[in-house]
Formats: C-alpha cells, sequence, structure tokens
C-alpha cells in the first residue's frame, strides 16, 4: 500500500513539473533584441561578419537562398574573460532570427562546448525562414570561473516595449 502511494505522488510530482517545462528555444519568442547587434538577412552567396560584444565575439558566414540559410561560424570569449578566468563552467549560445522590429520569431541553440576561456566553438547550421525574417543577432548564457571566483555573463532579449 505505502509502494502505491509513493509511485502515485512521484508519478504527479513528474507531471507537473512536465507540465512546467518549457524548451528553452520558445522562452524569447516575442522579446525583442535590444541591447545586441543586429545583421540584416540578405540573399546572396558568402555574405560574411563579426557579431561581438563585451562579452564574445563570433564571425559568420552564411549563404541565403531564398528561404533556406546555411550559416557557419566561429565564436570565442573576449580577452576579458581569458585573461581574468581560466574555465568555463558553462555556455549556451544561440541564434535569433528577428523581424523589423527586433522581435524574436524563432531561436536555434547553437553548440558551444568550451572547457577553457581561450577555447573557440565553431558552428554549422542550415535553417528555414518565413517571409517575416528580416535580419538575425546572437545571444548567450554563460558561467567562467578560476579558483579566486565565478562570472555570469549573459545577452539575451528582454520583453518587447507595450
Amino acid at each position: 500500500m505505502i509502494q502505491v502511494k509513493i509511485h502515485v505522488v512521484v508519478s504527479l510530482s513528474l507531471l507537473f513539473v512536465m507540465a512546467g517545462c518549457v524548451p528553452t528555444a520558445e522562452l524569447y519568442i516575442g522579446k525583442q533584441v535590444t541591447a545586441a547587434p543586429i545583421a540584416q538577412l540578405q540573399d546572396g552567396e558568402n555574405v560574411s561578419g563579426i557579431w561581438q560584444t563585451f562579452d564574445m565575439t563570433i564571425n559568420y558566414q552564411y549563404q541565403a537562398d531564398g528561404d533556406i540559410v546555411d550559416l557557419a561560424g566561429q565564436g570565442e570569449l573576449s580577452q576579458h574573460y581569458q585573461l581574468v578566468y581560466n574555465r568555463v563552467r558553462s555556455l549556451r549560445v544561440y541564434l535569433f532570427l528577428l523581424d523589423a522590429d527586433r522581435l524574436v520569431l524563432e531561436t536555434i541553440e547553437i553548440p558551444a562546448l568550451l572547457t577553457t576561456t581561450e577555447d573557440m566553438f565553431t558552428f554549422n547550421k542550415q535553417f528555414k525562414v518565413s517571409d517575416g525574417v528580416k535580419g538575425f543577432s546572437f545571444g548567450y548564457r554563460g558561467l567562467v570561473w578560476d579558483k579566486d571566483g565565478q562570472a555570469y555573463f549573459d545577452s539575451l532579449p528582454a520583453n518587447a516595449a507595450p
């Protein structure tokens, strides 16, 4: 009888937890990119650029053919993090597809597996864009550390102004 009660409690707990889970990619839809650079999406071959904030630099190149985009690049943490910290505890990098008002229409996660602050990550993504997509931006959330401490950093979309 006790095992049945435990099973019911565990099952209900898991159901509540799973019902409250939202995929990370959906958390930013409808939010506005305000503090990060925006790249206008252009048709053509070998369009390249540099996306840079205080925390990170991403060199990218893409080819847009109608509604299909092939995007490749590499990224690294800024000199600040490379000089002050030596390890990366976590890093999540995102590609935000934006409308003309800088609102996120879609989020694509970019693998960024770094162990030291001097590592680089590379990516190669192909995705389909809808008619409303006018540009893109990157975003991130990370944690670096060394024996003296740790630092969180991020650049993510905010709620749009009413």
